[in-house]
């Protein structure tokens, strides 16, 4: 693995999960470790990934959300028992 095939692996770790085992990201990891330029580029995209998510974290959910999400799926399950009925009847 070179150091641009690293870099696309490791856009997809995410810390504190158990990506580290899978085998690609821990090859990438280590050669993070290993080549001062990749480990620079990690450190920044960590902490890059680190700030957007305490952002993330700072936007309020409204309090309605849950609810009306609930309700648009139930009405969408509903639709489309009906199309599959429908296409049986049809059938």
């Amino acid at each position: 693995m070179n150091c641009s095939e690293a870099k696309e692996v490791l856009l997809l770790y995410r810390s504190g999960t158990s990506d580290a085992a899978d085998p690609q990201i821990a090859e990438a990891l280590e050669l993070a470790g290993r080549d001062p330029e990749l480990g620079r580029w990690f450190d920044q995209h960590r902490a890059f990934q680190k700030a957007m998510r305490a952002k993330f974290q700072q936007i309020e959910v409204p309090a309605h959300l849950k609810a009306s999400l609930l309700i648009r799926g139930q009405r969408s399950r509903r639709s489309s028992l009906a199309r599959s009925g429908g296409a049986a009847r049809s059938g």
